[in-house]
């Protein structure tokens, strides 16, 4: 049986708190960020959208076009407080719930119809108690994929409610743009273009081989997408106090969207996520990536392993994969990391006992495991990052 996913994401969420909080903001343009030169729109209300503004653009220009805007500062825990309350909403239609970010989430609801009826009235449910209890509303997106439901829920922003269905492929996709799809941002759209692919009907005409030869791994998904095909797994991720998952992140001296500098980070964080699971004796099967914007904006991905690891380098593949696959638009990143979840015993772990390169990684981590007890953290490290230095 196909799975039922839904994609779950507030509308303009930041800008529609500061609404309910303030009713003399209702109705009008309300803009949610800094006043300074260098300051990002984190938010716009949909009365702002209406001449052009949008998150993430720069404060000044936001202001030219919408100069009569009500500008309001970020109020982190305010906005922490009613998506603590929209999560707890969630948990109480399924406990299969993986956050995006702050304001939106993926929910599987496979098998939930004896409890809270068929798919869509779950989700008219979870809509109006959400409206009703905090003021603010939910777009709603449901497939059987990821992907298809993240394209749902933006298919009538605002308030809105869709179902994309198996047998509506290929032909409700073809004539979209291919910036409908996730994994495209501005410079994947470029190339696409560049090669004369303007919508996804055209994109799902291009051989695969093209596709990899252009853009890699990249290309594979590219594919995949095209015929409406992705992930239907929803990594629940566990924030309690029980730490059922290591992570580690880091805040950045200075913001930065250059890919080479962020994959540089990643591989320092993978390293060191890889020696805290060899020390607790532990394998993970998920690994999931960690960015925060300037713009305070937060969003998280997951990718699961095909085996338990302890090595960096199967936490840094998948977290460069999930990074690379990110829309910074015009924003930069200001904090990333990673986690790593799903442990197992190392004992109990299914490891590919025949592959000798497993076996060769896995005596390597062990010695440079021993120089650092001996001599300390710094005593070894990845060659590429004493290069940086």
């Amino acid at each position: 049986m196909a799975k039922i996913i839904m994609h779950a994401d507030l509308d303009a969420f930041f800008a529609s708190v500061e609404q309910v909080e303030n009713p003399q903001y209702r109705g009008k343009p309300v803009l949610v960020g800094g006043t300074s030169r260098r300051s990002v729109v984190s938010a716009a209300s949909y009365e702002a959208r209406h001449f052009g503004v949008h998150s993430a653009m720069p404060m000044w220009r936001a202001r030219q076009l919408c100069p009569h805007a009500v500008v309001v500062p970020v109020h982190g825990d305010l906005y922490k407080r009613y998506s603590d309350r929209v999560f707890d909403i969630l948990r109480g239609y399924t406990p299969l719930i993986e956050p995006v970010s702050i304001d939106e989430a993926y929910l599987d609801i496979t098998g939930t119809e004896r409890l809270f009826g068929p798919p869509l009235e779950l989700a008219r449910r979870v809509k109006q108690q959400v409206k009703s209890e905090l003021g603010i509303t939910l777009s709603v997106g449901l497939s059987h994929n990821r992907m298809l439901a993240k394209m749902a829920s933006d298919w009538d922003k605002p308030d809105g409610l869709f179902w994309i269905r198996e047998e509506q492929l290929p032909g409700l996709l073809d004539p979209l743009p291919v910036g409908r799809l996730s994994g495209i941002g501005e410079s994947t759209r470029g190339r696409l273009k560049q090669l004369g692919v303007i919508t996804i009907g055209q994109l799902r005409s291009v051989p695969v081989t093209l596709l990899e030869r252009e853009f890699g791994k990249l290309g594979l998904h590219l594919h995949q997408a095209a015929g409406g095909r992705g992930s239907d797994e929803v990594c629940a991720y566990d924030d309690t106090p029980e730490r059922k998952q290591i992570s580690s992140e880091t805040t950045l001296e200075h913001d930065s969207r250059d890919l080479d500098f962020l994959r540089l980070r990643l591989l320092s964080i993978s390293d060191t996520l890889a020696r805290r699971l060899r020390q607790r004796d532990c394998m993970a099967r998920t690994v999931h990536l960690k960015v925060r914007f300037s713009s305070f904006k937060l969003i998280t991905r997951s990718s699961s392993l095909e085996h338990p690891t302890d090595t960096w380098q199967d936490i840094y593949r998948p977290g460069v994969e999930m990074l690379q696959r990110v829309d910074f638009g015009a924003q930069r990143a200001r904090l990333i990391g990673l986690g790593v979840s799903n442990l197992t015993e190392q004992r109990g772990a299914q490891l590919s006992l025949f592959d000798q390169s497993v076996e060769d990684i896995g005596k390597l981590d062990q010695a440079c495991d021993r120089i650092r007890d001996r001599f300390g953290e710094n005593a070894i490290r990845q060659a590429r990052l004493w290069e940086e230095e």
